[in-house]
């Protein structure tokens, strides 16, 4: 049991998955609105799923740079990694959807993604929602 808790606390962060699923899949389905019910729901529910592990992953990844005493490289791989990883996981998910509007679909989660990893860094780097096997000194 403490395998998965070290394992949770060091790859995901549940709060950030579940807020970013329901905001990322209510921007697919209005991109994909003109296609009609069937194709912006799915479109929705793909954006959705990837934003929820996408986000809960790299929330976490954020949290791993925050750490580092420089703040330019904290800040700069801290966001960049993540919406690297994002990008990569919406284009997947609706490529796999057959989605209309791919790109279309993706730019808001991996600019959201981008922009927010440096909010989740600072807030990190200021003391506040650090998971439980944060570092205690600076690297």
């Amino acid at each position: 049991m403490k395998w998965w808790k070290n394992l949770y606390h060091n790859l995901f962060n549940i709060k950030f998955a579940i807020i970013s699923a329901l905001f990322n899949g209510i921007i697919a389905m209005m991109v994909n609105w003109s296609y009609g019910p069937a194709e912006f729901l799915y479109a929705g529910m793909a954006q959705a799923i990837s934003s929820f592990f996408s986000t809960g992953f790299t929330a976490r990844i954020v949290q791993h740079f925050s750490p580092i005493k420089n703040p330019f490289a904290s800040y700069f791989f801290g966001s960049l990694v993540p919406a690297i990883f994002t990008l990569i996981l919406s284009i997947s998910a609706h490529a796999i959807n057959q989605t209309p509007e791919i790109i279309a679909s993706c730019i808001a989660p991996v600019m959201i993604s981008y922009t927010t990893s440096y909010v989740t860094n600072f807030i990190t780097r200021k003391g506040y929602l650090r998971p439980a096997n944060y570092p205690t000194s600076q690297i």
